[in-house]
């Protein structure tokens, strides 16, 4: 008899979720955009979460019409491609608004650049297909300027940190992770490096892995470079482009997933 009376209840209780989810999908959003900003100057010390809050404040101030996501606690649907380190320039940066109106995406960009901080400025915005993959998962790959400012008398060269980078196979540094420091080879995350003496230092441009799923963090390359030698030096680091990875191969995320 119980179950009987609680047959009733739980039909009751499956045809209010199918509600929900049917008054969700009715509430659908309207244009999914993609932006892509630079992030450079004292803004660089600025880190992730309050770079999101950044951008938050600037898309209500702008009056951008963005989506909120249902039930108790709505959040506005901005999503960033990969978190940028502190003190990390950055002249490629990605993020994605949802919008709950049709808008123009150069009216988008040109409002918020009217908002934002300095050393923050929108380069180019698009709309992008619904139905796509998130932002983060498409990052497999990106490209790093790193400069090292040496010291007067640092007789560290360009050519000791090739043949540091050339000599084996395998390129060892030590690594601190949740179980512990341990020596990782972090070879396989490098798809090319260039090095070359500049007029205070060395300068190193590479392209690695990045992203979810395999990530090398530009100063742990460098801490495997220059791990034989004692040196003392400064590290400028800025962040070019980030890549997804397609048919041919790596490609700009800007150029991806365009609605033509």
């Amino acid at each position: 008899m119980k179950e009987q009376r609680q047959q009733p209840l739980r039909q009751t209780a499956e045809k209010n979720v199918q509600d929900v989810v049917q008054v969700d999908l009715e509430r659908d959003y309207v244009m999914k955009i993609r932006l892509k900003f630079t992030k450079q100057g004292p803004v660089k010390y600025v880190g992730h979460l309050d770079t999101m809050r950044l951008f938050q404040r600037a898309i209500k101030v702008a009056g951008i019409p963005v989506a909120y996501s249902q039930g108790f606690s709505p959040h506005s649907l901005v999503y960033f491609a990969l978190p940028l380190g502190v003190g990390v320039s950055s002249t490629g940066e990605y993020m994605e608004i949802i919008t709950a109106e049709d808008i123009a995406p150069e009216s988008v960009m040109d409002r918020l650049n009217k908002v934002l901080v300095g050393g923050i400025c929108i380069l180019e915005s698009w709309q992008v297909e619904d139905k796509g993959d998130s932002l983060m998962s498409l990052v497999a790959a990106a490209d790093y300027d790193i400069r090292l400012v040496l010291k007067e008398n640092d007789s560290l060269s360009a050519e000791q940190l090739k043949k540091r980078l050339s000599c084996s196979d395998e390129l060892t540094v030590m690594k601190k992770g949740k179980k512990g420091i341990k020596p990782i080879d972090i070879k396989p995350l490098i798809l090319s490096c260039n090095i070359v003496a500049c007029e205070d230092g060395i300068h190193i441009q590479s392209q690695v892995l990045a992203g979810s799923s395999q990530n090398l963090n530009p100063e742990l390359l460098v801490k495997a470079l220059i791990e034989e030698y004692t040196t003392d030096y400064e590290i400028q680091v800025t962040r070019k482009e980030m890549y997804t990875e397609g048919h041919q191969g790596y490609q700009a995320i800007d150029t991806f997933d365009r609605v033509q």
